[in-house]
């Protein structure tokens, strides 16, 4: 009998509880070695993690079978009074037309929308004025009165937004354009028109920028009155996105000379497949270049602040803090948004429990803390808790929607086969859900998807797929099976097109195996680095070797040649270790994962370079003693 879900976390809860009692007494019991609370904290926050992330998991499962019908919530809608004064001002201040908010996105009218930034302006004249004034008199400074500069912010507003949008709107265009291509062609091939294409795919939810543009283009066809193509030409002539203005200049160019609609459609597909792939090869050789550097600014900054520490302690005691504070979660967060912007978007949408991670590691950050552990012991502990509660959800999610990513390729392949013995798209699904060797996820997403056909419904009606090239393919199938098409021709540009994507995702996923492997163990490199620098300059404090009366710098005192380095130092160093982790390891995740959610790696690197810390602290001192007497006889 194969367990579920539930049933595997009711029969581990009991040994986790356990184990996070067992840490706490470990903790408790090392009140006179500030290290030795570690391991025990580090195991308390892996259990507390793993039980509440777990009831997260299975709560969320319970609260999905439960059906509850949502209430209608009707709101009036109050006309707002313009004030005249304010649109005569908005005409002057402001300068646009409507092409500008057309290709920036922008449905409000041009009116409506300076209209909007007009007020905004004269809001904050009413607020930074007198504030400024106020805060000069109080301060007896002129530095406040730099709040009289906000309302010329404020006149930037309106081009700084319509340019982001613009640039925001062309991304998620380029984004999802190789795959509309691909789908558009599929049902041109059946004999369905571009507008049609766009038609279908309104409240699909399968691309969400383009299903803006498909509203817009029903707009201009079934209300304005224009005809298909002149809308297509205006919506063309008006985005920010080359790729797609040339799409449709295409298309219409070919509709209007009477070529190969469908053919033209297919060589775009196949032109945007292979710039696909060149963005994911390019994609892999940027992100290899990133971790090597992560990795030496992670070795050599913490070296060049430790040895500053013979010069001037408390200058290196500062420094570390402000690194800690500042320097590496800005430099952190810049590489997660770079990573961010060079990757091929991939829409797949994972939900982590947020209120069980800050539950989990304050809870456990907390009780750490009231055992008297080091700083970092307690946050190395938080983290690790927060971040397994809320990853637990996510990491299943991820997994189910890998097993379908890798099944889809053999799936397009057999139902390619099928087809050509004859067999509907409907039929050959059946067959595969009972014959199919996938994964076993995939297996019952099939499994669903044929029960649900056997009782009467069309595969268009379903909305399936646990990733977002899986819910593409099956509205594809769908809509394919809708319009009477189908051929094994169609299903072999699918399955070439799926075959492609999904090699060239796993190549790129494949490289970043290093950066991974970096992630985890540059941590554990800086601990070890750490350490060392602090035995050599506790062995030098107590080395026979005597210093020069004359040598008064910094640490190194003249009167008996020892070096007095505060404490609070390699407490901030070690600090630094787990905030380098965190950093470290989210980079890796965004960079392999394509998302950030996806935190088991956080809390595994946090927890080895929390371990090994524990390690070189409470057993490392003995061991490098006899290692710097036997060099050093």
């Amino acid at each position: 009998m194969k367990l579920k879900g539930w049933q595997l976390y009711m029969i581990f809860v009991g040994p986790l509880v356990v184990l996070a009692f067992f840490g706490f007494a470990v903790a408790m019991k090392s009140p006179t070695n500030v290290y030795g609370a570690l391991f025990g904290a580090a195991l308390a926050g892996t259990a507390i993690g793993l039980i509440i992330g777990g009831f997260a998991t299975f709560y969320e499962q319970m609260k999905r079978e439960k059906i509850t019908l949502p209430k209608p919530k009707v709101r009036r809608v109050k006309e707002k009074k313009k004030s005249p004064f304010i649109v005569k001002i908005s005409k002057t201040l402001f300068r646009g037309n409507k092409v500008d908010l057309l290709a920036a996105g922008v449905s409000e009218a041009p009116s409506l929308f300076y209209y909007r930034w007009a007020t905004y302006f004269f809001y904050s004249i009413a607020v930074s004025v007198p504030l400024g004034f106020a805060l000069a008199f109080i301060l007896k400074s002129l530095l406040p009165l730099l709040l009289l500069a906000a309302p010329l912010v404020v006149l930037l507003g309106p081009s700084f937004q319509l340019s982001t949008n613009r640039g925001d709107r062309k991304r998620a265009m380029n984004d999802e354009l190789p795959f509309f291509t691909l789908y558009a062609a599929i049902l041109a091939d059946a004999g369905i028109s571009l507008y049609d294409a766009f038609k279908k795919l309104v409240g699909a939810g399968i691309f969400k920028r383009i299903e803006n543009d498909a509203l817009y283009l029903v707009r201009a066809v079934e209300f304005l009155g224009q005809d298909h193509l002149t809308a297509m030409d205006t919506l063309a002539r008006t985005h920010p996105s080359k790729e797609f203005s040339d799409l449709l200049y295409g298309y219409t160019s070919e509709i209007r000379s009477g070529g190969d609609t469908a053919g033209f459609l297919m060589d775009r597909a196949n032109e945007m497949l292979n710039w696909l792939e060149f963005r994911f090869t390019k994609y892999g050789d940027s992100v290899s270049d990133i971790g090597e550097m992560l990795t030496a600014m992670f070795f050599i900054l913490p070296t060049l602040i430790l040895a500053m520490a013979f010069v001037s302690p408390a200058t290196a005691t500062s420094i570390v803090w402000l690194v800690n504070a500042l320097v590496i979660p800005i430099i952190g967060v810049a590489i997660i948004f770079q990573i961010k912007g060079m990757q091929p978007k991939s829409l797949d949408i994972y939900q982590g429990n947020l209120t069980m991670g800050v539950i989990a590691g304050a809870v456990t950050a907390a009780i750490i803390f009231i055992l008297k552990a080091p700083v970092w012991a307690v946050a190395a502990s938080g983290i690790i808790a927060g971040t397994m509660a809320y990853s637990v959800d996510v990491f299943f999610q991820k997994k189910v929607a890998d097993d379908e990513e890798r099944g889809l390729e053999p799936f397009m392949r057999d139902l390619t086969e099928y087809r050509k013995t004859g067999y509907t798209i409907q039929r050959a699904i059946e067959r595969l859900a009972d014959e199919g060797k996938y994964p076993a996820s995939f297996m019952n997403t099939l499994r669903s998807i044929s029960s649900k056909l056997q009782l009467g419904f069309r595969l268009s009606d379903l909305r399936v797929g646990n990733s977002w090239i899986g819910r593409q393919i099956f509205f594809l199938l769908g809509q394919i099976e809708d319009t009477g098409g189908g051929s094994a021709k169609e299903l072999e540009r699918v399955h070439a097109f799926v075959e492609r994507y999904t090699f060239a995702k796993r190549t790129v996923i494949s490289r970043m195996r290093i950066y991974q492997f970096l992630s985890v163990f540059t941590p554990v490199g800086l601990a070890f680095l750490i350490f060392i620098m602090s035995s050599m300059i506790g062995f030098l404090k107590f080395s026979p070797f005597s210093i020069p009366s004359s040598f008064n710098i910094g640490a190194v005192s003249s009167s008996g040649g020892t070096i007095t380095i505060p404490p609070q130092l390699f407490q901030a160093s070690y600090i630094m270790v787990i905030i380098s982790s965190v950093f470290m390891s989210l980079t890796a995740t965004e960079a392999s994962d394509f998302t950030i959610k996806n935190m088991w790696r956080v809390a595994f690197t946090v927890l080895l370079a929390s371990l090994t810390i524990f390690f070189l602290t409470t057993y490392g001192t003995q061991i490098m003693s006899k290692v710097m007497r036997v060099a050093l006889p």
